[in-house]
């Protein structure tokens, strides 16, 4: 589902225009970018974030697909196999220990009804993270995440995401000010931004 519309990119443009040159210029460049919403389940949601922490966006699609390749092949559901029953296959596909057992955590924590579909999403983004840090494994970046990528929230910042930070910090110093002040003029579209730095970041425009 696409969040994202012409005319948020226009509001930001408008932001940028006279004031940032170095944002208007990256807004040209990318052009429209759409906000996405995951046609996934929350857990498998949050599966795969479990599985791209700290890797490469490359290396964590590589170990998501081995383990929806190997689950096809021995007829399991995802959440099915984030049990102890089946540590080693998980382990197997490339996932360490630790984060065999925040799979394993958040089965549980779905079972209990600490975290749920309806909870999420009728949340704001203080208490999705507030939601998601209780949970074993996971931590600011995964509740920003899935306050962008599956609530869909449009003001959503991480200060925990690498890319995110050194391109904030390059747009702000290239203006003479802070960071804090640079995101609170685009608020409260904050998660197009960092939409358009990480675009940026992977096209080499930023």
């Amino acid at each position: 589902m696409v969040v994202m519309s012409k005319k948020i990119h226009k509001i930001l443009l408008s932001k940028s225009v006279g004031k940032y040159s170095h944002v208007t210029n990256l807004l040209d460049a990318n052009g429209v970018v759409s906000l996405i919403k995951s046609e996934d389940t929350l857990f498998e949601h949050m599966a795969r974030l479990v599985c791209s922490q700290q890797l490469s966006l490359k290396a964590a699609e590589t170990i998501w697909h081995k383990i929806i390749n190997r689950l096809q092949e021995d007829k399991l559901c995802l959440i099915e196999a984030c049990n102890g029953n089946y540590t080693e296959l998980l382990r197997a596909c490339g996932l360490s220990r630790n984060k065999v057992k925040a799979l394993q955590e958040l089965k549980q924590a779905f079972e209990r009804g600490d975290i749920s579909h309806e909870l999420i999403m009728k949340a704001s983004q203080k208490d999705v993270s507030e939601l998601v840090c209780k949970l074993w494994g996971f931590g600011p970046w995964s509740g920003e995440m899935i306050a962008m990528f599956y609530c869909g929230l449009q003001d959503v910042w991480s200060d925990g995401d690498l890319i995110l930070n050194k391109g904030i910090n390059k747009l702000s110093i290239s203006h003479g000010i802070l960071p804090s002040e640079f995101l609170a003029h685009f608020s409260p579209y904050k998660s197009y931004l960092a939409l358009h730095i990480w675009k940026g970041k992977n096209t080499g425009i930023l």
